[in-house]
């Protein structure tokens, strides 16, 4: 109970961190725009709520707050209806692009987050693996039948040479129950040895029976800028099959039970990401980060999109909507949102009592 109690722990003290960060990244992106913008910034939270901790510093204050789902930044002049003595200083008095610049600046330095969280894996490099070694052999399986044994590294299938797990695996899954030959390194000795996969009536894929596991582990480095190419590559990759996504889940083409997930999800997902070790972790974050961003960009009042949607309005009409229906459209957006965050937590809670 204790082991269990203290992984409970750190998976949420990881979840916090990586939460932590990607709100602090977020906000951070409206407060420097803000600040290159000559408007006054008078509260840079993490989280919501009364503060658990406070300090002044120059003209704004720092809040860590005590709901960690979220934060803000709190300009001068941020609603129209404010009264204003120094209107250069004042958000809402600033010119329709700077007001652009500084609400668009959060999302995007998620984006950059993440470019930032790959190239520094690829920096520090990558494990990539130089051979597949045969790990547990389950009784009665494919493998067993066939003879292979816990040891034994898999040189070629079919004659193509196999230095990945995931190449074993294609072979095996794509092999539609044929028998595939494996040549396989013993002791001193290659041996050839044919293997039939089985069909896993659960899985609904073919299959071998066994572990695999890396052999041989190298590490793959790259210099600064080809990894920053990586890291803008990754980002964009992630940033187009996450925009795929959100319209298959919106056309109905995927449940939104299987894609939606809430606090309780992601920090479950951490854990599990943690024990594949720190780099997973990493990959993860970025991946958030993204998810974040495009989030954030959703034309939904109250998120980011929501205020660059008023002022695309403002930009064809040639002046602000009224405040009025800017009130009515917030309604509605916090409406929207906290529905989904109701039906995230519900999704969490299902997936965590009755699903794996």
């Amino acid at each position: 109970m204790q082991v269990t109690t203290a992984g409970i722990l750190d998976t949420g003290l990881l979840f916090l961190l990586v939460l932590g960060a990607l709100i602090f990244v977020h906000e951070l992106g409206h407060f420097l725009l803000a600040k290159w913008a000559g408007v006054r910034v008078e509260r840079f939270s993490l989280g919501f709520g009364p503060a658990l901790w406070r300090r002044r510093w120059g003209e704004t204050e720092y809040w860590i707050s005590t709901v960690p789902l979220g934060g803000y930044v709190k300009m001068y002049g941020e609603s129209p209806e404010e009264e204003v003595g120094e209107p250069g200083r004042s958000f809402t008095h600033q010119p329709l692009w700077k007001r652009i610049l500084i609400v668009a600046a959060g999302p995007f330095f998620n984006f950059f987050f993440a470019i930032f969280l790959i190239a520094f894996i690829y920096t520090v490099g990558i494990p990539v693996e130089e051979s597949v070694q045969i790990g547990q052999v389950l009784p009665e399986s494919a493998a067993a039948e066939a003879g292979l044994l816990p040891g034994d590294v898999v040189v070629t299938v079919n004659g193509h040479p196999v230095t990945r797990i995931r190449e074993l695996k294609r072979h095996i899954v794509d092999s539609e129950g044929q028998a595939l030959v494996f040549q396989v390194r013993r002791g001193g000795e290659v041996l050839s040895v044919s293997v039939t996969p089985q069909r896993d009536p659960l899985a609904g894929e073919w299959r071998i029976g066994v572990e695999l596991r890396p052999a041989a582990v190298r590490v793959e480095r790259a210099n600064p800028l080809a990894a920053l190419g990586q890291g803008v590559v990754w980002t964009w990759r992630i940033t187009y099959l996450t925009i795929v996504g959100l319209g298959e889940v919106l056309s109905g083409e995927i449940p939104a039970s299987e894609s939606l997930a809430g606090p309780l999800g992601i920090a479950r997902e951490v854990g599990r990401q943690a024990h594949h070790g720190w780099r997973n972790v990493i990959f993860f974050t970025a991946g958030i980060s993204v998810s974040l961003a495009i989030l954030n960009l959703l034309p939904i009042p109250v998120l980011d999109g929501g205020h660059l949607l008023f002022f695309a309005i403002e930009l064809i009409k040639g002046s602000p909507l009224s405040s009025r229906k800017r009130e009515l459209a917030q309604q509605l957006g916090l409406l929207i949102l906290v529905a989904l965050m109701v039906f995230a937590f519900y999704n969490d809670i299902v997936n965590l009592l009755f699903r794996r």
